[in-house]
């Protein structure tokens, strides 16, 4: 990774411990911080408490890694809300569609199943979403052989989480917001730091195309 930034490496770091609460419900160190600190949701929707110990604090603000990367991976499709969910893995900065529709919005995902398949109804999902968005989402095979959607890392093929993948997304992030701020209310040559940096970025050239 060459030289890190201690911040965001700290941050990719407390992430993994968050994947491990997220994705081991059955971890004797998962149920105890569950029974102590989110009973009723997942660690996702946990929150800091004033009276916390530093360790759940420190934990809790790497959680702002997984809100940007873990996504839903398809199978039944009936636990994945189209518009507040994370499940589209192309999409790379969003991870959900854009609807066109607003009837879109309260949608699971298996409603875009063709009746008794796992297939998606294509001139639904085309006349529903964004143009960008409909691609991406055809592109998604369904799970055949899992029974629940699954949680996954959308910067890792295997959907594990990695500090690395992590740590690289969080820069990118940074460089993008940065340089962002030095071109708003610049001149359009001033601007070219901002599209250097998004040139650059490891990301699909229709992803850049689309914010050109």
């Amino acid at each position: 990774m060459g030289f890190r930034e201690l911040p965001l490496f700290n941050k990719a770091l407390l992430g993994k411990q968050g994947w491990w609460l997220l994705t081991r419900p059955e971890a004797l160190c998962t149920r105890v911080m569950k029974g102590k600190y989110f009973p009723n949701t997942d660690f996702l929707a946990a929150t800091r408490k004033r009276r916390s110990y530093e360790t759940w604090k420190a934990i809790v603000y790497g959680q702002v890694v997984l809100k940007m990367g873990v996504v839903k991976r398809v199978g039944p499709g009936n636990s994945i809300n189209i518009s507040e969910d994370n499940w589209i893995q192309g999409l790379i900065r969003s991870l959900k569609p854009r609807v066109r529709k607003p009837e879109a919005f309260a949608l699971t995902v298996d409603e875009l199943f063709l009746p008794g398949s796992r297939m998606w109804t294509e001139h639904l999902i085309r006349n529903s979403f964004i143009r960008l968005d409909a691609e991406e989402f055809l592109k998604i095979k369904p799970g055949n052989r899992l029974h629940e959607d699954v949680l996954a890392w959308a910067f890792e093929r295997g959907g594990q989480y990695s500090v690395r993948s992590a740590y690289i997304f969080l820069k990118e992030e940074q460089q993008l917001k940065l340089a962002s701020k030095s071109s708003e209310g610049a001149s359009s040559s001033s601007c070219g730091v901002w599209w250097k940096v998004l040139w650059k970025m490891k990301i699909p050239p229709k992803i850049r195309i689309f914010w050109w």
